[in-house]
């Protein structure tokens, strides 16, 4: 179903009629959109390519510096200078009760929790939580697995086993067949550049003994799900998001757990900060099909381990399809 959707997705027509926001909406975007400009210098200056995380031991709460936001706010995309509700047709994602109901649920759960919400155009963007991002792990197959494709050096069991399986042996293959080292990683890179990530750089080096180089990528949130949502802009996007949609049942948690039609890859593992053992961090990133219309969504969770995290990405996972508005999300992304 979901498969069918996204192929509808590519071949509707552009463009989409606003609604109107409430004076008391409009005012609030306005006076963010102000505060953002007033910040804007700072934030740029304190902009990195790597993502910086202070050490933590495992169950502790890791923040990434992400553009100044306090967290559980709505960012305002400074790149294209719109508002958080310029492309939901003047419907804000989450509104302030639902923001209030996420404090709630981050209180219950273990450890560190991070929410990015966004749509296909990958705008506006909503950011939730006290984790904005950290190591890749698995889910920086994505990029490598449509770097192969692009080389046409790509064998289908190793894009099947790399993406539905999260197979860490087909990903070197794939990884090695770009090259590998500087090669494949600048070739994993053009990939996140041309869906819409214009920060984040794939890991060339081998950070850690018994460990890929690209799964020590530093990953921000928010461009993860930039990445996403330009993903369907490509033929290496499109084939990848495919396999998203057939992840194997032993790890469909989280995003692959709500029910609804869902395109995710996940990571895991024990460290949060790049070429570091710090505590552990479970992250996801898909499309979610909400009220018949595509979302995308990126979830992150550095509670005490894998076991417990999983737990807690479903919890985010839920919480997102009961509380996203998604009634004015484009039907395709911005091409």
């Amino acid at each position: 179903m979901f498969q069918s959707l996204v192929v509808v997705l590519l071949l509707a027509g552009c463009g989409s009629t606003p609604e109107d926001a409430s004076k008391e909406r409009a005012a609030e975007i306005e006076e963010r959109a102000m505060q953002a400009e007033n910040e804007a210098a700072r934030a740029e200056r304190d902009r990195t390519q790597t993502e910086q995380t202070a050490p933590a031991q495992a169950g502790t709460t890791v923040t990434v510096p992400e553009d100044d936001l306090p967290a559980g706010s709505e960012e305002i995309d400074g790149s294209q200078g719109e508002s958080t509700s310029s492309d939901s047709g003047g419907t804000a994602l989450i509104d302030e009760d639902d923001r209030s109901s996420f404090r709630q649920l981050q209180a219950k759960v273990l450890g560190g929790e991070g929410v990015v919400i966004t749509t296909l155009r990958g705008s506006p963007i909503v950011r939730l939580g006290d984790v904005t991002g950290g190591v890749a792990w698995s889910t920086a197959k994505a990029p490598v697995a449509m770097a192969a494709i692009a080389a046409g050096t790509a064998k289908e069991s190793d894009l099947r086993l790399a993406i539905t399986a999260s197979d860490n042996a087909a990903a070197e293959r794939l990884w090695s067949g770009l090259g590998g080292g500087t090669t494949a990683a600048n070739a994993a890179t053009a990939q996140l550049r041309s869906a819409g990530d214009g920060t984040t750089v794939v890991e060339s080096e081998r950070l850690r003994n018994g460990y890929t180089s690209f799964g020590q990528t530093s990953w921000r949130l928010t461009d993860q799900a930039r990445f996403v949502a330009g993903m369907a802009c490509s033929d290496e996007g499109m084939r990848v998001l495919s396999l998203m949609g057939e992840v194997t049942a032993s790890q469909r948690w989280g995003l692959g757990s709500t029910g609804a039609p869902a395109r995710f890859k996940g990571g895991w593992g024990p460290g949060v900060t790049a070429g570091s053992g710090d505590g552990w961090l479970e992250r996801q990133m898909g499309i979610l099909t909400v009220s018949g219309r595509p979302i995308v969504v990126a979830i992150a969770s550095t509670g005490p381990g894998h076991e417990a995290d999983t737990i807690a990405l479903t919890q985010l996972a839920k919480w997102v399809i009961e509380h996203v508005n998604a009634r004015s999300a484009p039907m395709q992304p911005d091409c």
